[in-house]
């Protein structure tokens, strides 16, 4: 059985929510380049329709970034910062 990007992710967002480490999304701006995050699991349908003109992504220190996420981060050339 072979699993493609979307698989991953929805198998990673279903274990991860029934954990109960899913939290509401919230974003806060930081500055216009920035996107700061509370949530401590990241994947690409939080980041849905966000990541435009962003240079800058601030997750927890601890926070899960699925490989999908740091694939299109690097992709869009966007720094994953870790703060505490």
């Amino acid at each position: 059985m072979t699993f493609n990007e979307q698989d991953v992710e929805r198998i990673v967002v279903e274990v991860i929510r029934r954990l109960g480490l899913l939290g509401p999304a919230t974003a806060a701006p930081a500055n216009r380049n920035e996107l700061t995050l509370a949530e401590r699991v990241v994947t690409m349908r939080l980041l849905e329709g966000k990541l435009e003109g962003v240079a800058r992504l601030v997750v927890p220190a601890r926070a899960v970034v699925t490989p999908a996420v740091r694939d299109e981060l690097n992709d869009r050339q966007i720094e994953l910062i870790r703060k505490a």
